[in-house]
């Protein structure tokens, strides 16, 4: 049924990095990848596929399970690695940005601890929310797993003990279950980090990875693999050379599962693709989609092993065989680097370009080698004390590798303790935005521009005059992008109205808008900022447009980032402003922030304290749009 190389399957290596591939952009450039998270459940798939095995193989060769050597080859495979990383990226934010250092404590003891998925859930820290990126963030995949192979000994050993055909009904019942809990605790139109990050409820690839165990286990023991080699044939001049008789025909159901297992891996790779490319955070994903995705990992898994599996030739390819061989390492490496990269590469290279992607594939792929060959390698090989104090057969190359990462250690735990000690507890951005607010807070009830109920100002002229508005004649709705930028909006438009929030919604904004007009506090000019957080469409414009009337000029301030719903939105704004040309201006703040990376946060996605870019951009476009002879 299946086809083994020196104790591995074939094509596995192939499938994890084809899996890698998908979650690394998702995390660095999710507007071209945005349901790279399926990724996810086919590392889980093959997880649960390969734990299956050594432990149900191990139950039926010697009727036990040999937890001692289990727990320390888990061990062995995860924290070495962990050891080595965490401390050193903690050191990297203690020296360059301490913004990745906020609740680092409790991210590093609930990572070690292999619960961080529930610590992320009990603190309300979304995933899918990247306005505070967390270094260790992406380890809630870590914990799921570890969470995993403490409770699957267990399973195997119920089904081991059972063994009947109602066996597989064990892992293909807690699949469902957790399948279900999935479809019944996600909320439509709420985060679903819960769901996403629960061990309760993503557990579906990881069981259907052991049910495939236990069918290939099952098969190898009904048909125990023979020795082909049978004879030798004799030569004159006194040698021999050994000859395999022609395999033994098949029964035809097996013969008819090898011809059509690879064209069905075949199809569920594509379709695995076909997710990744056009998937997104939505009802589907979560209710159905991550289901069928791991399904469809079960059957690329059994098509590519399956014996004289032609999906074998592609899964081999040597650079992606060699990303899975090294995607655990990837996986650990990548995303805190992407985060460094992110705030550093503006400062080195501040022209406008892919320079924190390249910064941050060269830096992981320095960092994977060297974790590779300094701690994983013989921690696996040999034990994980023996990366460290390496006392039995030792040579001069494994004392020299001994050395340095003994100095690497203490080094990076110096810088740990010192990160840890020193945490902030609130990012920089994060102080501003407060500062910014608080600031906003002040200056609109000194001057009583938002008191709702108030005496509302005198009405406008109806007909807009076509000059460059000053600040008295503007309103200006946003969200926290436009709350960064409020003082410079303040600097370029004085005594503009200002109402920005964080966290805000297009439909909020709406309500502030409606209120507005209502109270006749609605200013000539209406500047709408708030793309950066939800998808838009053009019902959502109609309504604000009626709000605001044709009397009125509205300013859409389109988005910047690295969402999936970003460049959707702003394609949505300017396809609207084209659609109203007469009385709504586009203002390209996208364009503006990535040609001037330097002037955003660490986050990529605000603008810093003191930047007036935002404001500078928008006055730009209302000028270009006043001389095109409006």
């Amino acid at each position: 049924m299946s086809t083994v190389v020196h104790g591995r399957y074939v094509g596995l290596n192939g499938i994890k990095g084809l899996a890698i591939i998908a979650i690394v952009l998702y995390h660095t450039q999710q507007q071209l990848l945005p349901g790279g998270f399926y990724g996810v459940d086919v590392f889980f798939t093959v997880s649960g596929f390969l734990i299956g095995i050594s432990l149900l193989r191990s139950l039926f060769d010697t009727g036990s399970l040999h937890l001692e050597r289990y727990i320390t080859k888990r061990a062995a495979r995860l924290y070495p690695a962990l050891f080595f990383m965490i401390p050193i990226m903690v050191s990297v934010g203690w020296l360059w940005d301490h913004d990745i250092l906020v609740s680092i404590r409790n991210q590093v003891i609930t990572v070690l601890l292999g619960c961080y998925n529930w610590y992320a859930i009990a603190g309300g820290q979304s995933y899918f929310d990247q306005m505070n990126p967390q270094i260790f963030r992406h380890l809630w995949f870590i914990g799921v797993l570890m969470q995993f192979y403490v409770i699957v000994p267990l399973i195997v050993w119920l089904m081991w003990r059972i063994q009947r055909a109602v066996s597989i009904a064990v892992p293909l019942a807690l699949a469902a279950i957790s399948g279900t809990l999935m479809w019944a605790l996600y909320k439509p139109g709420a985060d679903p980090t819960r769901v996403y990050f629960g061990t309760d409820t993503h557990s579906v690839g990881l069981m259907l990875g052991v049910a495939l165990a236990w069918m290939v286990v099952r098969y190898e023991q009904r048909h125990p693999r023979l020795p082909r080699i049978i004879r030798t044939v004799p030569y004159p001049d006194g040698t021999s050379v050994p000859v395999a008789l022609p395999k033994v025909p098949q029964p035809l159901r097996i013969r008819i599962w090898r011809a059509i297992a690879p064209v069905l891996a075949f199809v569920s790779l594509i379709l695995l693709f076909a997710f990744t490319i056009a998937g997104k955070q939505n009802d589907f994903a979560f209710r159905g989609g991550i289901v069928i995705a791991s399904m469809l990992a079960v059957v690329l898994i059994a098509g590519t092993i399956c014996e004289d599996s032609w999906m074998q030739d592609l899964m081999v390819f040597r650079p992606l065989a060699g990303l899975g061989k090294y995607s655990y390492g990837i996986y650990l490496w990548h995303w805190p680097l992407w985060i460094v990269s992110l705030a550093v590469a503006p400062h080195l290279m501040p022209s406008r370009g892919p320079w924190p992607l390249i910064m941050t594939a060269v830096l992981t792929a320095i960092a994977v080698t060297a974790s590779w060959i300094l701690v994983e390698r013989p921690a696996g090989v040999r034990s994980a004390l023996f990366v460290i104090l390496p006392i039995r057969n030792t040579t001069v190359g494994h004392i020299v590798r001994a050395v340095i990462v003994d100095l690497l250690l203490v080094a990076s735990l110096f810088g740990c303790v010192q990160g840890v000690t020193h945490a902030p507890t609130k990012t920089a951005m994060q102080q501003e935005l407060e500062a910014q607010a608080q600031r906003l807070e002040a200056e609109q009830q000194r001057t009583g521009d938002l008191l709702r109920g108030g005496v509302p100002e005198p009405p406008q002229p109806p007909t807009p005059k076509f000059t460059m508005p000053t600040g008295d004649q503007i309103t200006a709705v946003g969200d926290s992008v436009m709350l960064a930028s409020s003082q410079g909006l303040s600097d370029v438009f004085p005594g503009i109205q200002v109402d920005a929030s964080v966290s805000r919604s297009l439909i909020a904004g709406a309500s502030i808008i409606r209120d507005d007009a209502a109270s006749g506090a609605l200013r000539q000019w209406v500047f709408v900022g708030l793309g950066t957080n939800t998808a838009a469409n053009t019902g959502q414009l109609d309504t604000i447009y009626n709000q605001i009337g044709s009397d009125r000029i509205m300013v859409l301030i389109n988005a910047h980032g690295d969402r999936s719903w970003i460049a959707p939105t702003n394609q949505v704004l300017a396809d609207y402003a084209n659609s109203h040309k007469n009385n709504v201006i586009l203002v390209d703040w996208d364009a503006a922030a990535a040609a001037n990376p330097q002037v955003l946060g660490s986050d990529g996605i605000h603008p810093k304290a003191g930047s007036d870019l935002y404001a500078q951009t928008i006055k730009q476009t209302i000028s270009d749009w006043i001389a095109a002879n409006h």
